[in-house]
């Protein structure tokens, strides 16, 4: 009944030119998907949930992170999820009976800009246009009114199935799920992620010994990332990786860093889970530690606490994630080719996010 409502407030939402009402109806939108949220972290009782959420990130990573929360409340065992259209695209059928799990699809609209006198602007939805002004937008030759940008106007509900209720063989996409990546083949996926970071304005730099017995650190100020020298290259490329989430996760620390030691736990559940996400991603051995660490972490902390850093684990690992595959497709037309011995089982598929 609640996406119902959805449904119902997104159409009014879309058809109201009251800016005061469409403002409380906004509030409304939020309130409910806050209130869905709550239910789906809620659900979070042990560690291996956290660590299911965050396996799903990597499979999920097409959608937003209110949608990965919607699909966790729904179904925390989702093991890969598409609409009615991609399976049927694929060749496969919903079995008969399932019902599908409810998403919220943006609904976008156009926002015009209109050449005033004096050379100001006013800029006002498409929609509000008369017909004679429309007429104009249309214009090629016509200026005065032209494209803005987009804006979300509320949400229609799309509706998405897991593979577990079709006749879609699971064995078909676990090698593009779960990829392996061999010790041998780190060094060279290592070097693809520095580029990443040298393209994100940070620089690398290898140390025979950091203070504290720390394996690295990041330091926004100097736009810097330090990583231990001697370090396994397993161990280093996880320690670049989360470093990097620090790098463009946390820049609100440049000048703060006793903001960082007061919420230092926050900070690094967060990087450490990002970590764990790109590395899951990559196929590399990921340890339990990672998901235990951000557990003990939320286990005493309130809704808001919980959803914003979730919110900073998915989008900063899929950030990265595109970044990274960004760099490796570059690689790739330069040098023609994939290096199987270099890169192992990242398949084409996965390049795009």
């Amino acid at each position: 009944m609640i996406f119902h409502k959805v449904r119902s407030i997104s159409y009014q939402f879309r058809n109201e030119k009251d800016q005061s009402t469409r403002e409380r109806l906004d509030e409304e939108l939020k309130n409910i998907l806050s209130n869905l949220k709550k239910q789906a972290i809620e659900k979070f009782q042990s560690e291996s949930d956290l660590k299911k959420f965050l396996d799903n990130v990597i499979k999920f990573n097409n959608y937003s992170y209110n949608n990965q929360m919607l699909i966790w409340l729904q179904n925390p065992n989702a093991e890969y999820v598409a609409s009615f259209k991609t399976f049927s695209d694929l060749g496969y059928k919903i079995t008969k009976g399932e019902k599908g799990m409810d998403i919220l699809v943006p609904s976008l609209f156009y926002m015009v800009k209109i050449k005033l006198e004096n050379n100001n602007y006013e800029v006002k939805p498409y929609s509000l246009l008369t017909e004679d002004e429309k007429k104009i937008y249309k214009d090629k030759n016509n200026d005065k009114i032209t494209f803005y940008n987009e804006k979300i106007g509320g949400f229609k509900i799309g509706t998405v199935f897991d593979i577990s209720q079709t006749n879609m063989p699971i064995e078909l996409i676990q090698h593009q799920l779960n990829p392996s990546l061999e010790d041998n083949r780190v060094d060279g996926i290592e070097d693809l992620f520095i580029k990443a970071i040298y393209r994100d304005g940070f620089k690398v730099k290898y140390e025979e010994k950091i203070g504290n017995g720390a394996k690295g650190y990041c330091g926004h100020k100097n736009k810097l990332i330090v990583v231990k020298k001697d370090l396994g290259n397993l161990m280093r490329l996880k320690v670049v990786v989360h470093e990097y989430a620090h790098a463009l996760a946390h820049t609100h620390l440049e000048n703060n860093n006793k903001e960082y030691k007061e919420h230092r736990n926050q900070y690094e559940s967060e990087a450490e889970s990002i970590a764990y996400v790109v590395c899951k991603y990559l196929g590399l051995d990921t340890k339990d530690y990672s998901t235990m660490y951000l557990y003990s972490w939320s286990k005493n902390k309130d809704f808001n606490e919980i959803d914003d850093s979730l919110n900073t684990i998915v989008n900063y690992s899929k950030k990265i994630i595109v970044n990274y595959s960004s760099v490796l497709k570059k690689y790739l037309e330069n040098n023609y080719m994939l290096e199987d011995s270099l890169y192992g089982d990242i398949s084409s598929e996965q390049i795009h996010i």
